[in-house]
């Protein structure tokens, strides 16, 4: 059954409408709501928007949930920040899923995701206190995440920033942003958000030029979304973007990587491999010998200093030399 057929069902119309609305402080109007749903092979008028709008916003089931600033004309509609929907076929393992986040990767997530994902632990919160057995333990004294390795809090993003980045790649519109202590705007092309952890970058094109550039978003102080779409956005392919290593700092090519590890500084690798091409060859006793492919980034120099005194590069010579004079200017600093 096509979507213009099954649409006609009132029902159907006010699903679609709920999911076209953007969280608060973002907002909608309702032609702009039309023009989506009218994308998407939704076959409804305005004037049906509206009433059903006015229908949702005046109801006692939806009526926290649906909000209009009718401090202007046209009306802006959106989300509560801090409603929701009921989430269908929330169980014991969803739930626990959802607890998880909440509780061990909140310091690893950026603030602005956190509060959109609100709702959404407070339901699975409020589904544990629903399903708790008497006398027992509660969930959270059962479950734990511990990661590997030291991790930085997210950089702080100013607010609204966030909201006003994602509204423009997804609708693939230019922007006016204001970065770091410049007092000029600068014109871009935003292509792409990718989360490296502590840092979000955006992928972007200044005014004209052919280049790409990463801008941290917790640099940017003041955005501007503009009507004008981005330039060539369809030509731009992330995955290939990312398999060339452009995020990785390149400043080479692909290498054999060949090293050597001392005591138990490769145990890790039999079972969490660099990648399908590495092979590891026990030398002698406590010594083991990596070799692999990848590429010839600042980030495989870091994973490779991070061994310390365990690990010897063989070849590359170039990358051997780096990592030489890198931990003899450590050293000195100990002197």
């Amino acid at each position: 059954m096509t979507v213009s057929a099954t649409i006609s069902n009132k029902t159907y119309r006010v699903i679609a409408l709920l999911q076209a609305l953007p969280r608060s402080p973002q907002k909608v109007t309702s032609n702009e709501i039309q023009q989506r749903l009218s994308s998407e092979g939704h076959d409804v008028s305005r004037r049906s928007i509206e009433r059903y709008l006015k229908e949702l916003s005046e109801s006692q089931a939806f009526g926290a949930l649906v909000q209009c600033d009718d401090s202007a004309t046209p009306y802006g509609w959106s989300i509560a920040q801090k409603q929701s929907l009921s989430i269908p076929g929330m169980d014991a393992q969803m739930a626990a899923t959802w607890d998880l986040v909440s509780r061990y990767l909140t310091p690893l997530m950026a603030k602005d995701v956190l509060a959109k994902l609100e709702p959404v632990f407070s339901e699975a919160r409020r589904w544990f206190e629903r399903h708790r057995p008497l006398g027992k333990r509660y969930w959270s004294d059962k479950v734990a995440y511990v990661p590997r390795g030291f991790h930085l809090e997210p950089a702080a993003v100013s607010r609204g920033i966030a909201d006003q980045v994602y509204d423009a790649l997804y609708r693939n519109r230019q922007m006016d942003i204001w970065y770091k202590d410049k007092n000029e705007s600068h014109r871009v092309h935003p292509f792409a958000l990718v989360d490296r952890g502590a840092v979000r970058y955006l992928v972007v094109r200044f005014w004209n030029y052919k280049d790409f550039r990463h801008l941290a978003l917790h640099r940017l102080r003041k955005v501007n979304v503009l009507d004008e779409e981005v330039e060539r956005a369809s030509d731009f392919d992330l995955e290939s973007y990312l398999k060339e290593g452009n995020m990785n700092l390149p400043y080479g090519d692909s290498v054999e990587l060949v090293m050597r590890l001392y005591g138990r500084a490769a145990d890790h690798l039999y079972e969490t491999p660099v990648n399908a091409s590495q092979t590891l060859r026990e030398v002698c006793s406590d010594v083991t010998e990596l070799r692999v492919q990848v590429n010839s980034t600042e980030e495989l120099k870091w994973w490779i200093l991070g061994f310390g005194a365990n690990v010897e590069v063989i070849k590359p010579i170039k990358l051997r030399d780096e990592i030489r004079d890198e931990m003899l200017r450590g050293a000195k600093r100990y002197g």
